[in-house]
């Protein structure tokens, strides 16, 4: 082997020895971020939420590790690519609870209506880094300050071209939207189709969807559809604003222009999986709330906010016993502007709880509830459950989360364990709310959501007080207005509450003012 060659021979070695460095180091690097878990973008927003205020707060679930050992990642975009000029990024956020961590975005960042992608990764203490999990939302500012202008048009009737539990699509009672229809797998026919009977002409303009959000070979949400109508049953015409293609998303609200038709066809050409799964449609027609009948004398207005427009307990019961009267107004009938034209107004109002993950709901329905909450300072409040999440959301619709957990204690009472008991702040133990409730007390908690403690840090709310707690924010005061609210449920009657004297003192203060 003369020199020539030997200096060839050694390079060539050289490089290929580099070569397998670099691959053993990429595989390694590849390895330790496989390794590496990511966090769950499963909490607030949710993938395909519509998000109200410009700095929301972006909540993810942490990975099961000791939070001290990991921080994660966030990263904005209106690119789905994540490209350097188009995107905001946070690094070192820190846990905010063992089963969360969360930011918001900052001053500056603020976010213009319209598609974002959100994306975040862990990285631990050694520098190694989880793959990046991405989700998607919307901000829509501009539409969500007011009651939305669309009214439930009721439904007749409802018709499938197969499968069984029809009416499950229309079944407004369903209190978590969980329960479904399923087309039968395709035999032939040129689509599936669901027809819904108004009994009369009615000018629908809006439907919103909601299917299943997991695909398997059974049933997943629809691809290719249109929505059809007609007068009599056997002339159809497509709605061409209606028609989607190659959609992607579990949840859909279609605006079309509207037309006066008494039945209303979908039309399935393809969904996700072996067959089309649909939980709830509810069509819309544009128009304000009918101002209602009320009570002459005091009376307290319940706002129902579970999807058929009730309470998750029972509120009225509740307040007769305390010998008042009391009405219950369905959330997407109620508005600011209905609340200004009653005859005559309510000693109080109660926004009440309901029983549904927020992604499983038409959000643009509490609209008017949320302006109710923001503008009205005359008339106490008192907020219960999903009504106390509704104290921040109003505000902004992320600014309450999934807390990681349920808490349920009913049910670890029964158990014969001991739930954590709410603690009132020392700053208001005097406060009249809390009048001879014991500290600390026990409360019912059937609820996994809860408000983001970084809503009482953002100064622009700062009206809002903290008045007791537990792991979580328990309740709320107004230092401006006659405002509270309670995430337990102090209407609910048994051997182990004590909560229930903190809403008859609500009551009460109302009553003298």
């Amino acid at each position: 082997m003369n020199m020539k060659t030997k200096s060839i021979f050694a390079s060539v070695t050289t490089f290929i020895m580099l070569t397998v460095c670099c691959l053993t180091c990429s595989f390694a690097d590849q390895n330790a971020q496989a390794k590496v878990l990511p966090p769950s973008l499963n909490n607030n927003p949710q993938f395909d939420m519509v998000l109200t205020n410009r700095k929301p707060i972006l909540s993810a679930n942490n990975p099961t590790y000791d939070p001290a050992t990991f921080t994660l990642e966030f990263e904005l975009s209106t690119n789905p690519t994540f490209p350097a000029d188009k995107t905001i990024s946070y690094s070192d956020i820190k846990c905010e609870s063992r089963g969360i961590s969360e930011l918001q975005v900052k001053d500056g960042d603020e976010l213009d209506d319209g598609t974002y992608y959100w994306r975040a990764r862990t990285v631990m203490q050694d520098g190694t880094k989880s793959e990046w999990v991405q989700t998607r939302f919307y901000v829509d500012v501009k539409n969500s300050r007011t009651f939305s202008g669309f009214l439930r048009a009721s439904v007749k009737d409802i018709f499938v071209s197969s499968g069984e539990d029809a009416k499950n699509i229309i079944d407004w009672n369903d209190q978590g939207q969980i329960t479904f229809w399923n087309s039968a797998p395709p035999a032939g026919e040129p689509f599936s189709w669901v027809m819904l009977d108004m009994g009369k002409p009615t000018p629908v303009t809006r439907f919103w969807m909601l299917s299943t959000r997991e695909t398997s070979m059974a049933a997943g949400w629809l691809t290719h559809f249109v929505w059809q109508y007609s007068n009599d049953k056997e002339k159809w015409t497509n709605l061409p604003e209606t028609e989607i293609k190659d959609n992607d998303t579990y949840r859909n609200i279609i605006d079309f222009t509207p037309v006066n038709a008494r039945y209303y066809r979908l039309a399935i050409f393809s969904q996700n999986a072996l067959q089309a799964q649909i939980n709830v449609i509810v069509p819309y027609v544009k128009g304000q709330p009918t101002v209602p009948e009320v009570p002459e004398g005091k009376y307290v207005l319940i706002i129902g906010n579970q999807m058929n427009g009730y309470t998750y307990t029972d509120l009225v019961g509740f307040v007769k016993k305390q010998e008042y009267e009391a009405i219950i107004i369905p959330h997407y009938e109620m508005s600011y502007d209905v609340l200004q034209k009653l005859k005559n107004k309510p000693m109080a109002i109660i926004c009440s709880g309901n029983n549904a993950d927020w992604q499983n709901l038409p959000i643009f329905e509490y609209y008017g509830e949320y302006e109710i909450i923001r503008e009205v300072d005359d008339i106490p409040m008192m907020g219960i459950c999903a009504g106390n999440e509704f104290m921040a959301m109003a505000y902004g619709v992320s600014f309450a989360h999934w807390m990681g957990w349920f808490d349920d204690t009913m049910f670890r009472v029964y158990k014969g364990e001991k739930p954590e008991p709410v603690n009132i702040k020392k700053e208001f133990l005097n406060d009249p709310i809390f009048k001879d409730v014991p500290n600390p007390f026990r409360a019912v908690e059937i609820h996994s959501w809860a408000i983001s403690p970084l809503f009482l840090k953002d100064k622009r709310y700062s009206e809002f007080r903290e008045t007791a707690s537990t792991t979580y924010i328990q309740t709320l005061k107004s230092m401006k207005r006659p405002v509270y609210s309670e995430q337990f449920h102090g209407a609910a009657v048994n051997s182990y509450n004590q909560s229930g004297k903190y809403l008859s003192n609500f009551l009460k203060i109302a009553d003298k003012r």
